[in-house]
């Protein structure tokens, strides 16, 4: 089957180093680059320096996710009340504990998307999951429960530029629009009077509004606390299978979504819904998993860290292990089609004829893919 290949050879790969040769030559800073085909290296230069992968190495947070959280698992969010509700009526306040679902959203937030097609759950869709268990009214207040995880905002080591911009959401295990202010008391509008707020009480106060409009009648105000151990739970909303997530979070290099799959990974394998117990349990995965970890340096999950640094040899092995998983691999951009490679590669030999990881920071441009 490979013969073909091998008679193409001869000729097809000289043109082709020749050709990276070329441009690499032109490239200002330290770059790595490995090219492979069916296993054969065709093209490699400084493939074992160890560099900056900038958001590429959400690669290694997927595949920990798969082997860690499993394909079909979900982030649960429950509601829970100190009394079973009466007749519809929850005499008290009604908790909603947060599973660290990345995805929530209101319509209003989906209009600043950068890509109109960024997949999302819609927050009234967790309303509903209330409704449907019969609940009307009830007497006290929304409390927002982030417990799940730790209350870590910011990886300590981020430039504090990322605390503003959209960057990154303020990390919770409760969270709706990002994090952002301007939604709470009209979900369904447009604002541009954005920023980043308190996470928990954000979801507490949206969804309230959100109940009321629903016709759940929420007779006090939104604030957050933890749940009474012997809390009745009432419902609970399911989100998208992990295989769904990891494929939004790869398809927009969405660093909200990479770092609360890090947490949850850190809560699974560790009992710590922290960034440090995640990223642990990450590199542990990809050793068990027979990958060669020298070289890296892992501070998040997302790449947002500067000091990140990873190989060529990692990085590209990992798109092959990606390739095993049809569903993400399917999630991964497509040159001047999808995600954050539909504005690049327009009008070029290499639109629609590539698939890979973007990785962006200020000083570094990574590419990973076939």
């Amino acid at each position: 089957r490979r013969f073909p290949g091998a008679l193409q050879a001869p000729s097809s790969d000289p043109e082709l180093i020749a050709s990276l040769g070329q441009y690499l030559n032109k490239v200002v800073g330290t770059t790595c680059a490995l090219v492979e085909q069916d296993g054969r290296v065709i093209f490699s230069h400084k493939e074992f320096e160890s560099l900056s992968p900038a958001s590429t190495i959400k690669l290694a947070t997927a595949i920990a996710a798969l082997d860690i959280l499993g394909p079909d698992s979900t982030f649960t969010t429950r509601f829970a009340a100190s009394k079973a509700p009466k007749n519809g009526v929850i005499d008290g306040d009604l908790y909603v504990i947060g599973g660290g679902d990345p995805l929530f959203a209101t319509t209003g937030y989906k209009t600043s998307f950068d890509d109109p097609d960024q997949f999302y759950e819609d927050l009234t869709s967790l309303a509903d999951t209330l409704a449907d268990a019969g609940v009307r009214q009830i007497s006290g207040g929304i409390v927002g429960d982030e417990s799940r995880y730790d209350a870590t905002r910011w990886v300590p080591s981020w430039p504090t530029r990322y605390q503003i911009g959209g960057t990154v959401a303020p990390l919770s295990a409760l969270l709706v629009n990002d994090g952002s202010t301007g939604y709470s008391d009209t979900p369904s509008d447009s604002t541009a009077n954005r920023k980043t707020g308190d996470s928990p009480l954000l979801f507490a106060q949206t969804l309230r509004t959100v109940l009321n409009a629903r016709g759940i009648k929420v007779a006090g105000e939104a604030s957050t606390g933890r749940a009474p151990t012997d809390a009745s739970e009432i419902a609970s909303f399911e989100s998208v299978p992990m295989t769904k997530v990891l494929s939004e979070m790869l398809t927009n290099s969405d660093n909200t979504t990479a770092e609360l799959v890090t947490k949850e990974i850190g809560f699974q394998a560790k009992g710590q819904g922290s960034t440090t117990a995640g990223i642990d349990a990450i590199k542990e995965s990809l050793t068990r998993q027979g990958f060669d970890l020298a070289g890296l340096v892992m501070l998040d999950g997302s790449g947002l860290d500067p000091n990140n640094r990873m190989t060529c040899t990692l990085n590209l092995a990992l798109v092959s292990a990606i390739s095993r998983t049809p569903e993400v691999l399917a999630a991964l951009p497509v040159g001047g089609r999808t995600g954050t490679l539909r504005k690049r590669m327009l009008a070029t030999a290499s639109t629609g004829r590539v698939r890979a990881k973007t990785g962006t920071l200020n000083s570094v441009n990574a590419l990973s893919g076939y």
